[in-house]
């Protein structure tokens, strides 16, 4: 019967021995757990400084490409401008042609037809003067955009922005 009591007592001793070892890894763990706390909150910090930088470059992206928008709108306005004033300009100088060969016999339509061309070309320096305009005011968003665009490609070129590379794969991965 002896051999039976002192298994008890050594299994007594090696589950007490598993509860120390248990405690001291416990303990190890929650050293760990210490060191990585602030860690984990440095990495959330430039998660959210990350995620507000990516959300103020879409936004900026947005209205660059609103603004871009506006801009070919306004050029396709102008295009159609210039092809109708160029269109009423040389059936105006067909016009006068015609009636310089029929001047005596159109002479009261002649006086009509140079009342309309200078109507015309008051219409075409001012549609010309509105083009100079749209021109300079385009050639401004255009530097407008290729500012921003050398600002983006900084930003893009910059060391955090690299370093934070794998910020933004992980987001990417987690949506």
């Amino acid at each position: 019967m002896k051999p039976a009591s002192s298994e008890p007592a050594e299994l007594l001793n090696r589950v007490r021995q598993q509860l120390i070892l248990a405690q001291v890894r416990i303990m190890e763990l929650e050293d760990v757990r210490d060191e990585l706390a602030p860690r984990l909150a440095e990495t959330d910090r430039l998660l959210r400084a990350a995620q507000e930088l990516a959300d103020a470059k879409a936004d900026e992206a947005a209205h660059l490409e609103k603004v871009r928008a506006d801009l070919q709108a306004q050029f396709e306005h102008m295009r159609h401008m210039q092809h109708v004033t160029n269109e009423a300009l040389n059936t105006t100088r067909g016009q006068l042609a015609n009636a310089e060969q029929d001047s005596e016999r159109l002479r009261q339509e002649a006086i009509g037809l140079l009342t309309q061309a200078a109507h015309l070309s008051e219409q075409t320096g001012r549609l010309q003067q509105e083009l100079t305009e749209a021109r300079t005011t385009a050639a401004a968003h255009q530097t407008r955009i290729e500012q921003l665009d050398a600002e983006q490609r900084a930003t893009k070129a910059s060391r955090s922005w690299r370093w934070t590379a794998w910020l933004r794969s992980l987001e990417r991965a987690l949506r």
